[in-house]
């Protein structure tokens, strides 16, 4: 199943007045048509890369690509191109591409100021993302939270990736015992990434 290519959108066709097929040499019944080319990916138009034409004669529909036209219809087709552009709806990728970031931008800076939230005020049953000392990825749930600090239980399996972090966020995967981090060393492993993530 092709789920990426390149495709033309039909822009403008004229009728020339003066060009004469090189077919049947009758004068006046060709017309020009000029496309416009672009990348797709699952049929959603990304970009116009360009523009690309074909003439027919309606009289004995001889029809040619543009490599293939005489030079007096090539320069119509020219100036035909250049009174065309491309339709909006061939950027439709680039601006959901463009919407895409700047969401995902607006959804980082909202997550850090979440975290910063969750870190000023810790409540019980938060999850830490972190990275352990052996380089892989796990998570530690506040149990308990006192004056100047927090009490986790670590969970007792680790992942090799963050991202699939979710399939040992268990209540049955943590640990029965449990230790304490203060408040400030919670900030400082924050700041130096060691936790990357809170969960409420």
């Amino acid at each position: 199943m092709i789920i990426y290519g390149w495709r033309s959108a039909h822009l403008r066709t004229t009728k020339s007045q003066t060009a004469t097929c090189p077919s049947c040499n009758t004068k006046g019944s060709t017309v020009i048509s000029v496309y416009s080319k672009h990348a797709h990916i699952f049929w959603i138009p990304l970009f116009p890369y360009g523009k690309t034409g074909a003439s027919q004669c309606q009289h004995c529909k001889y029809a040619m690509k543009l490599k293939e036209m005489p030079e007096e219809i090539k320069k119509e087709y020219k100036n035909l191109k250049m009174d065309v552009k491309p339709p909006i709806w061939q950027f439709a990728g680039l601006i959901l591409f463009s919407f895409l970031v700047v969401w995902l931008i607006y959804a980082g800076k909202e997550g850090k100021k979440m975290d910063q939230e969750y870190l000023a005020a810790p409540a019980k049953g938060d999850i830490y993302e972190f990275k352990t000392e052996s380089g892989y990825y796990s998570t530690l749930k506040v149990m308990q939270v006192t004056a100047d600090s927090v009490i986790v239980s670590p969970n007792n399996y680790e992942m090799e990736k963050k991202s699939r972090l979710y399939k040992i966020e268990k209540p049955e995967n943590y640990a029965e015992f449990t230790y304490g981090i203060s408040k400030e060393n919670l900030k400082k492993m924050y700041e130096e990434e060691e936790i990357f993530d809170i969960e409420r």
